[in-house]
């Protein structure tokens, strides 16, 4: 596992000019990331004249990072896309044959100011966006892609933010009270407060998950952790040593 808080500090140091660099800033740096003490003991003995060495292996080490932190991000988002595939049905060939009440239309649906039925006829459409997201990401594979992460990351992300706002317009949709302003109009929950109520409820899921591993409560995981907008390394770590992430 990379110590990803030294990340930035390594990119403030690239970026800083040549001339106003602390080498021995600099130094420590490389040593603590690459363990290389053999390494740091010649740097040491005349930091001037190494300076051009920390910087090329900082800048070695700090562009393998990226691709390191790219990885682990994509690894993230489809878990959390695999839980939208499968809450949404986005695996299915052909949009769902429900009707508009089966879907969630209110009966009381015409009769509701123009802005909140807008939000049901905007759901149809962020739908197909999220099927088309879906569509693109599964044509992303090593055949025909150089580097299928950094492909997919776009995708993912934006698969991701389609269905909070899928979620968001949900949420309005349902709980609006005729007869009070559309200004009014919030989520009953705000996202950061799902998100983290997503999160406790995840870490509470796989402590039993891992008691009794189950298909239905591994699904109900994946579910719950796409809700979340920007998981803990812990409960990353958490997920991957329950083999869902």
């Amino acid at each position: 596992m990379i110590e990803l808080e030294l990340t930035p500090k390594i990119k403030e140091w690239l970026d800083t000019e040549p001339a106003q660099r602390d080498l021995m800033a600099g130094a420590t740096l490389l040593l603590q990331v690459s363990r290389n003490k053999i390494l740091h003991a010649n740097i040491m003995r005349n930091l001037p004249k190494y300076a051009a060495v920390i910087e090329y292996h900082l800048q070695k080490i700090y562009k393998q990072r990226l691709v390191d932190i790219t990885h682990e991000e994509v690894r993230a988002l489809m878990t959390q896309v695999k839980g939208i595939v499968k809450s949404h049905g986005l695996e299915n060939p052909e949009p769902s044959k429900r009707s508009e009440y089966q879907r969630g239309k209110r009966a009381d649906h015409d009769e509701l100011p123009p802005e909140v039925q807008q939000l049901y006829v905007e759901n149809a459409e962020v739908l197909r966006r999220m099927r088309d997201a879906h569509t693109r990401l599964r044509m992303i594979t090593p055949e025909t892609s150089t580097c299928p992460d950094s492909d997919r990351y776009p995708w993912a992300k934006y698969l991701v933010a389609q269905d909070r706002l899928y979620r968001s317009n949900w949420d309005k949709y349902d709980h609006y009270i005729k007869g009070t302003p559309v200004a009014a109009l919030a989520p009953s929950v705000d996202a950061r407060t799902e998100s983290a109520n997503a999160a406790k409820l995840c870490n509470l899921l796989l402590g039993q998950y891992a008691k009794a591993p189950k298909d239905e409560l591994a699904d109900r995981i994946s579910d719950i952790y796409s809700r979340i907008i920007n998981p803990s390394e812990r409960l990353r770590a958490k997920m991957r040593e329950a083999k869902l992430l």
